[in-house]
């Protein structure tokens, strides 16, 4: 898929006419980038747009101590590294790529100009500025409310899709260790967890893949 035809598909740029897109296109800069690369670090001053186009990031918090959350997984369509570019302070979370990624890059003089030359692009701004300021109260309601194992059933839902037997599988493979990050918790904690799923027949894990074969049980 070209570039164009690319961008209409995005929820940010699918608003726009074709030779708006052109414009915006003669504007980007395309970066490849490999497997496990930290793309942006918390505390960059860096102001840059990002469209992943190909592969899959992690958008990571971590605080003094080492310890580090995994905020989300965002993927071909999404857009990271927005917030800078409207309030001048430094990176509020950091980005690893999960495979080897293809960015499209667009500068902030660049995107102010294109917000100012297209109001039907910056109402688009703002409407998914908003879904990401829900998206982050979800997640600050889970970890208020929800107890360990209720966030790892609505993780594990939220990443399976139907296999070919009509079974939930997770669409990637994902260590105890990743798991436990996504959903503010400990590897031990989430190992124990799974164990007893797989031991009542709810789950098989085979190369980190996890295959959900009944209804999982409600609270424990």
């Amino acid at each position: 898929m070209d570039t164009i035809e690319f961008l209409k598909t995005t929820e940010l740029f699918n608003c726009l006419e074709e030779q708006e897109i052109a414009t915006i296109i003669s504007r980007i800069k395309t970066k490849s980038v490999p497997k496990n690369t930290q793309v942006i670090m918390v505390g960059d001053t860096s102001s840059t747009l990002y469209i992943i186009k190909e592969g899959s990031v992690s958008v990571v918090a971590g605080n003094e101590e080492g310890k580090e959350i995994i905020l989300s997984t965002l993927r071909t369509g999404d857009i990271f590294g927005e917030l800078s570019l409207f309030d001048d302070k430094p990176r509020s979370a950091g980005i690893v790529s999960l495979e080897n990624c293809v960015l499209l890059a667009l500068y902030k003089p660049d995107f102010l100009e294109l917000l100012n030359q297209s109001p039907k692009m910056a109402l688009q701004v703002i409407k998914y500025l908003c879904q990401r300021i829900r998206f982050t109260n979800n997640i600050t309601q889970n970890l208020v409310f929800m107890d360990v194992y209720e966030r790892l059933k609505n993780f594990l839902y939220d990443m399976a899709i139907p296999g070919f037997d009509g079974k939930l599988v997770t669409t990637k493979p994902m260590s105890q260790i990743e798991i436990a990050a996504h959903i503010g918790s400990g590897r031990e904690i989430i190992s124990r967890i799974l164990k007893e799923l797989v031991e009542g027949g709810y789950i098989t894990i085979e190369k980190k893949i996890i295959t959900l074969h009944k209804k999982l049980p409600k609270g424990r």
